[in-house]
């Protein structure tokens, strides 16, 4: 958020500059064009404040943005801060048509506000802000970027409750690669180290404290559509500009083009984090766990989209004494669960809303097409979902589930599920709760229902167990091919 922050204003100037084409002479003349460019879609009383300037150097531009000259009519009895300077970066052309942009700052503010009668007071500090990039005027993009934060600092307070978040070190970097057309392979890797948040609240919570040693994660778009999507926001920023409600007949079909351009939007997302070695403490006991981690992935706008979402997690633990004597070995050594929803007709709801809505109206589209457009994005009137890494293991215990559910939207609490439940080392399962039913008496009943439940199962070769668990839209279960009483 923080780069987005400080290289947007480089990215929207650079995207519309006449300037932005070929190195050139740094003059008056150049800065004022960057300064247009910046400052076309914002208000007349940001632009009339000075917020924004650029100032010719012997070899490139200094941007600088002033944020207090936006808070000087602020009435002090609402808003206060304190510390807040201009923030400066510099462009530089390139004889290549692209722009470097470096920023070496720092930031060290603090304040109060009032709202809804609460008083809160707020500290940010930075202690080191560093970053270099080039910027493509022809895709209005970075093909490098990188940026470290050092030291960083934010409390909060409201009352009784504070918040304090410490980072040491905050880092990202990211490349845009093998651009044809407007659209490139884009892959950003960023990172954290130290981080920590601890919470101070009235009553029996007290405090709780987060931390992690560090995060990592890693975003890869493959023929990301830079450009088409650029121009889209584009057309739309400047209708909202000139105030228009409706289109005229040139600009609708100017806006259905530009929609099309924009399928498939991308071939391939991906995005996972990792938060490592995490440890919460609340109530005077730490949870704990290796890693902990979450991924999404989505293929685009096609006929066939599909978007997944997992989150696992390695070697949790619980407090000293939690667990009943005996009964550690349950805690898991890894868990994770994974989710998609495929077979989305989402290119086919582009398309139909390109030919089919008229955007000279205020409603482009009939309540009937708009009824066609969820009939489109689902061809069979079905919900598709696919379990891709449902699973859990301990010293006692190794169970997985993968499969299918489909759940119509007119039935929605019918579903029909096709999952396959494998277990390994299941005798091992049954002795430990058999062994621990004397602490736990919940776990008696347990070996009986696993004793049972193994009747059912069919053995694998490798010596697990298999259960193919089916259940229709009528209520029945059937379980390897038997059908169950429930």
């Amino acid at each position: 958020m923080m780069r987005k922050a400080l290289y947007a204003a480089t990215a929207i100037a650079l995207a519309f500059s006449p300037a932005a084409s070929r190195a050139a002479e740094i003059n008056q003349a150049g800065a004022q064009k960057l300064l247009d460019s910046l400052t076309y879609y914002l208000p007349k009383s940001v632009n009339d404040s000075g917020f924004l300037t650029v100032t010719p150097g012997s070899q490139r531009y200094e941007l600088r943005m002033d944020f207090a000259t936006l808070l000087k009519d602020v009435d002090p009895k609402v808003f206060t801060i304190e510390g807040l300077k201009p923030i400066s970066y510099y462009l530089t052309p390139q004889d290549d048509g692209l722009w470097k942009a470096e920023l070496n700052d720092r930031l060290d503010v603090s304040g109060s506000f009032n709202t809804e009668g609460k008083s809160s007071t707020f500290v940010y500090k930075i202690e080191k802000m560093t970053g270099d990039a080039l910027f493509d005027p022809a895709v209005s993009f970075f093909r490098t970027s990188n940026t470290v934060y050092e030291n960083i600092a934010i409390t909060t307070q409201t009352g009784p409750e504070m918040v304090d978040i410490a980072i040491a070190k905050a880092a990202q970097d990211t490349r845009l690669e093998n651009v044809v057309n407007g659209r490139g392979d884009l892959v950003g890797n960023f990172s954290v180290s130290g981080l920590s948040e601890t919470i101070n609240g009235p009553g029996q919570g007290g405090q709780v404290r987060i931390d992690a040693a560090s995060m990592d994660g890693r975003v890869q778009m493959d023929k990301a559509g830079l450009a088409p999507m650029r121009d889209l926001v584009v057309f739309v920023l400047d209708l909202v500009k000139t105030g228009k409600k409706t289109l005229s007949v040139e600009e609708s079909a100017k806006l259905k083009a530009l929609i099309r351009a924009n399928v498939p939007l991308v071939d391939n997302l991906v995005e996972d984090i990792h938060f490592r070695d995490v440890k919460v403490n609340a109530s005077n006991m730490t949870f704990s766990a290796a890693d902990i981690g979450y991924k999404i992935a989505f293929n685009g706008l096609k006929p066939d989209s599909r978007f997944e979402f997992e989150v696992n997690a390695t070697d949790p633990s619980a407090p000293a004494g939690l667990l009943p004597p005996g009964t550690e070995a349950a805690m898991p050594k890894s868990l994770s669960f994974g989710m998609a929803m495929r077979d989305l007709n989402l290119e086919g709801v582009v398309t139909y809303l390109a030919d089919h809505a008229d955007f000279t109206k205020s409603e482009p589209l009939t309540p009937q097409q708009s009824d066609e457009l969820g009939k489109i994005a689902l061809p069979n009137g079905k919900m598709n979902f696919e379990f891709t890494n449902v699973a859990a293991k301990s010293d006692v215990y190794d169970i997985a589930l993968s499969g299918s559910m489909q759940v119509e939207m007119t039935q929605s609490d019918k579903p029909n599920i096709n999952v396959d439940i494998v277990a390994r080392d299941f005798d091992k399962t049954v002795k430990f709760l058999q062994d621990n039913a004397a602490t736990v008496p919940e776990f008696g009943q347990g070996a009986f229902m696993a004793l049972m439940m193994k009747g059912f199962g069919r053995e694998q070769p490798d010596g697990s167990i298999l259960w193919n668990v089916k259940m229709g839209a009528d209520g029945q279960v059937i379980i390897n091919g038997q059908p169950m009483k429930m």
